[in-house]
């Protein structure tokens, strides 16, 4: 009885080895049972189809290496923005809608591209060539983002431009008399928020230039505007009330340092004078030396 419970438990393990090896026969049969016409048709077909996906990566790559730039008098108008982001959004939807027909296609024909060398060098350029365009569409985003924000920066600080006027305005108006001291606070209050924002926008614009070179003409403008107003700024500030007779002595103060300041340059200028005509005299007193007399002219000291 026990011999024959184990005779039927080993001719059900060999059963099922056999079913084993004949499945793993049957599989091989399948990967290298093909004829070889059969497994030429096979490589061309992959060929064919990795050279339609070289022409789109290439394609792609040609529309990419426009440079983006811009002329110095080309307006950064929001329909310029829009029309760059709205093309480069095109071609990242380009790209990514082609990474993904790749790929299926790809896991689809592994086996059969891992079998042929030759086919897997062409995979590898396939690959390097992706990455390349990948790349370069992200520079190329970049620049774009960056003209966007150059663009919005650019608009809010000229917008500040008479903002700043009508405040320092206001501001010094209030400074003149002591019972609008706590409106003038409110004033500088509302001017540091401001400037706030100014200074983050004009952070903004400047690195923006930095991305895309040909915006760097446009920031020297921006440059001047933001000293502008940031010389302002600190005028508002510094506005409080002041007694007239105050406000008197500072203004004569300021002239005599003003007088001061040019009676030290006018100095400067006469000792310059002097040293340059002593020099000037010295060096014709020298010529006449080498002339041995010749010349007649004698210098003036």
């Amino acid at each position: 009885m026990i011999y024959m419970k184990l005779g039927n438990r080993l001719r059900y393990i060999w059963l099922i080895l056999w079913a084993l090896v004949l499945a793993v026969t049957a599989r091989a049969q399948e990967n290298t049972g093909l004829s070889p016409s059969d497994s030429l048709a096979i490589k061309a077909e992959i060929k064919a189809r990795l050279t339609l996906f070289m022409d789109d990566l290439n394609q792609l790559y040609m529309v990419e290496q426009m440079k983006v730039s811009l002329d110095g008098d080309v307006d950064i108008s929001s329909t310029l923005v829009g029309t760059l982001q709205d093309r480069i959004n095109y071609l990242n939807q380009s790209y990514n809608s082609m990474d993904v027909k790749w790929n299926t296609y790809y896991q689809a024909s592994q086996l059969d591209i891992a079998a042929d060398e030759e086919l897997m060098e062409d995979v590898a350029k396939l690959e390097q060539l992706k990455q390349t365009v990948k790349d370069t569409l992200d520079l190329r985003t970049q620049q774009v983002d960056a003209i966007a924000k150059f663009a919005s920066a650019d608009k809010f600080i000229i917008s500040q431009i008479n903002v700043y006027k009508k405040l320092y305005s206001k501001a010094y108006k209030l400074s003149l008399l002591k019972k609008f001291a706590p409106m003038l606070e409110k004033v500088k209050a509302k001017e540091q928020v401001i400037f706030t924002e100014l200074q983050t926008n004009y952070e903004q614009a400047k690195a923006s230039s930095e991305i895309v070179p040909s915006l760097k003409n446009r920031m020297e403008t921006l440059d001047e505007q933001y000293v502008i107003m940031k010389s302002v700024s600190e005028k508002v500030q510094a506005l409080a009330f002041k007694p007239w007779m105050q406000r008197v002595k500072d203004y004569v103060m300021g002239l005599a340092a003003v007088a001061i300041i040019l009676m030290f340059v006018n100095g400067l200028w006469s000792k310059f004078k002097a040293y340059k005509d002593k020099a000037a005299n010295l060096k014709k007193y020298n010529d006449i030396m080498k002339n041995n007399g010749k010349d007649s002219t004698y210098p003036t000291i």
